[in-house]
């Protein structure tokens, strides 16, 4: 009898801590660590030249200013977005200031958040409100198509539009136009195969479909409903596929051109977890931007993934909570940024910390190195692109 009161007590302590746990809208998180046992190989990062584009007095340069490099002609087009001007920078050596060769104003009422420069005539402007592709002519200053992610009429609550940017950018291929976004939020009741990440229209009809839901690390617990959950995107021409990485997982998705997904480990070999809130997902913290930010900061993650076409790899930034002894009076800092190389078959090859101060989702890639923008530049004349050579 002792035995059995000693069960149905510790039965009760469990259902009452259970039940107190939910009422304070608390939850035990999920921890996603890293499985290897394989050893960190180092890798250098040199930095290189540094570009200064001159900036006049209307011009803002900033961490979601849209811009789109183009190898043949080695040219820089950038979009400001408070004024509607395509800025256009030819980027040859030289230690001096950079001045565009060209501005054109731009004849829209909406915010671009990504565009396309696809000949001298005509731009692809992305709208994030409306989810639309605008096609401009610069000849005529005026909009010929419009094409939208969106099934008007149809309600699709848990499909997200894309959020495009250089992170996560829109492709045109073949017949398809395919773009990455997210929701914010979390939900208990959601169905998390319908919560997709990706909407694509189909030419020339211009039908749309929205696929890829997240990975199944995110099937359950709470992952802040914001940063944890922004996808960030590549595309391989080589072999037709787009590549997604995901924050909270330690896999790379590999999505071929029938639809079909692999998942690749594609982690760091630092001995790190992910950490899923402490929160349930109907606690009204979580809508709470301070706290989101907090917990973000707090926990690894991962974000942009880039192909380098030029030696036919791949880059994969992971960020990781800032140290202890740079914290000021408990105030959040930045993240502590690392760039994590494999081969074209997905070997991993070495990984080491990135400089402080760059802006991870405003940079492009060259045979020389991938450029940031330098968030740190106090001269509000000129925008700094800095060179990161990765040398294996």
């Amino acid at each position: 009898m002792p035995g059995r009161a000693v069960f149905i007590f510790l039965l009760l302590w469990i259902i009452i801590t259970s039940f107190s746990s939910c009422k304070n809208g608390t939850v035990n998180p999920y921890s996603n660590c890293a499985s290897t046992s394989d050893s960190v190989i180092p890798l250098i990062i040199n930095m290189g030249d540094t570009l200064n584009l001159y900036l006049d007095s209307l011009m803002v340069l900033g961490i979601t200013t849209p811009i789109d490099y183009h190898e043949k002609e080695n040219r820089l087009y950038t979009f400001d977005n408070y004024n509607n001007r395509l800025l256009e920078y030819l980027l040859k050596p030289t230690r001096n200031i950079i001045y565009p060769e060209n501005v054109h104003k731009i004849k829209i009422n909406k915010k671009t958040s990504y565009f396309r420069y696809t000949s001298p005539d005509s731009l692809i402007l992305y709208t994030y409100a409306g989810a639309e592709l605008l096609y401009y002519s610069i000849t005529s200053d005026s909009i010929y198509k419009r094409l939208t992610f969106i099934n008007k009429g149809i309600n699709r609550s848990h499909a997200a539009p894309p959020y495009a940017s250089a992170t996560s950018p829109v492709f045109f291929i073949g017949n398809t136009v395919i773009g990455f976004g997210f929701l914010i939020g979390e939900s208990d009741n959601e169905n998390p195969a319908g919560r997709t990440i990706s909407s694509i229209i189909h030419l020339p009809a211009g039908n749309i479909r929205n696929r890829i839901p997240y990975s199944k690390v995110y099937w359950q617990n709470n992952w802040g409903g914001s940063h944890l959950r922004t996808p960030y995107t590549a595309y391989n021409k080589r072999t037709n596929k787009i590549l997604l990485s995901l924050p909270a997982d330690h896999n790379l998705q590999i999505i071929d051109s029938n639809w079909q997904v692999k998942e690749i480990p594609a982690g760091t070999r630092k001995k790190i977890c992910i950490n899923s809130m402490n929160l349930a997902k109907n606690n009204k913290k979580v809508v709470d931007a301070e706290y989101a930010l907090q917990y973000f900061t707090s926990t690894p993650s991962y974000r942009n993934i880039i192909y380098d076409q030029y030696h036919n790899r791949y880059y994969r930034i992971l960020e990781l909570p800032p140290a202890e002894d740079k914290m000021v009076n408990r105030k959040l800092v930045e993240k502590e940024a690392s760039l994590i190389a494999f081969d074209k078959d997905f070997k991993y090859l070495g990984e080491a910390s990135l400089p402080q101060a760059l802006a991870l989702d405003n940079f492009f890639i060259t045979a020389d190195g991938i450029y940031f923008l330098n968030v740190h530049n106090k001269d509000q004349n000129i925008a700094q692109y800095v060179q990161c050579k990765i040398e294996l």
